[in-house]
């Protein structure tokens, strides 16, 4: 994403954010605010801040946990924030329930009527937590060896 359209994005979130709090919107907040981000003349300093209200809007937008699954979080390629959803999902997972929301999310998925169609349509999400996952040096997927067997062959 070109830097004009990410601080665009930026300056759309915290409106969004403070909107929603009920803030008047002074000209100078917003540059006051994104200074605890870093230099404003570098791009990592707007994808901080981007990750950071986005991820204070889905937490506070959220009515359903199975909604952070099968929407807010499901990233796929042709959505604007595809590029920043790691650092978007880092930014939730410091929410204070964050984790809890999205396991809740999980079991809500998994465990109420939706059909096998609606969770294969959350392939976003699960493809991002693989991506989280390898980025973090652990393994995803099934694990083909069971505990002691390990014993049994060095014993």
């Amino acid at each position: 994403m070109k830097l004009a359209l990410l601080k665009q994005q930026v300056q759309e979130a915290w409106n969004q954010l403070n909107s929603f709090n009920g803030v008047v919107l002074l000209p100078d907040q917003f540059q006051q605010e994104l200074k605890q981000f870093g230099d404003a003349r570098f791009t990592q300093t707007w994808v901080r801040a981007l990750a950071r209200y986005e991820a204070i809007n889905v937490y506070k937008s959220c009515l359903d946990a199975h909604g952070l699954i099968r929407y807010d979080f499901n990233f796929t390629p042709d959505r604007w924030d595809y590029e920043f959803r790691y650092e978007i999902l880092d930014e939730f997972l410091t929410m204070p329930d964050g984790l809890d929301l999205i396991r809740l999310g999980l079991e809500q998925l998994f465990s109420t009527p939706f059909t096998h169609t609606e969770r294969e349509e959350a392939d976003g999400f699960f493809k991002l937590v693989e991506g989280q996952c390898t980025r973090a040096g652990l393994t995803t997927g099934l694990v083909r060896e069971l505990t002691g067997l390990s014993s049994i062959r060095t014993g």
